[in-house]
């Protein structure tokens, strides 16, 4: 019996297939496992950056949580407390601003059935920069109630024949029933 050999050729196309056998069993025994692993590895990095921003998030959290709380009062009686501090701040900031607290309406209280919605109005004559200023204030610093609304309009004084600006200043404070 005579050996067969290959020919060149048929050598290389049994290289060549065998290589891409060895290829195929390899990317699925090892590179797949491999590349899964990395696409992990990425995935729980990202993760880990978000776990390292919770103590931060968690705070301004809190803090929001302390604004919503301070929003509602538990004492649906705390009415002339809550006028008495919007005005004390009203007229300071109006005696130190060239300002006019030319009225202070009557409150609305409106009953939603498990809170009470209390509205104050402000009514302000002065100027437009010096009203807007007061209405940061009321809104960023003193935080007595939420200021949903403010109204502009204009008057004319009789005396001196002159349009004056006045602002309506609508703040809200929620209220918890007893």
């Amino acid at each position: 019996m005579k050996k067969r050999k290959l020919t060149y050729k048929n050598q290389y196309r049994l290289l060549i297939a065998i290589i891409a056998i060895i290829t195929i069993v390899s990317y699925r025994m090892a590179i797949s496992k491999t590349i899964a692993m990395y696409h992990l590895k990425n995935d729980l990095v990202e993760r880990s950056s978000e776990i390292q921003d919770a103590p931060q998030r968690i705070a301004e959290l809190k803090t929001r949580i302390g604004e919503f709380e301070s929003l509602i009062s538990g004492n649906p009686n705390d009415t002339t407390e809550t006028r008495n501090k919007i005005m004390n701040h009203a007229s300071r900031f109006c005696n130190d601003n060239n300002l006019v607290l030319s009225g202070f309406l009557p409150p609305v209280d409106v009953d939603r059935g498990t809170f009470i919605l209390e509205t104050n109005i402000l009514e302000i004559e002065g100027g437009f920069s010096k009203i807007l200023k007061l209405i940061y204030n009321l809104e960023k610093e003193w935080k007595p109630g939420k200021v949903v609304s403010v109204s502009f309009f204009t008057k004319e004084d009789l005396r001196t024949k002159t349009l004056k600006l006045y602002a309506h200043v609508y703040i809200q404070k929620v209220k918890t029933r007893a």
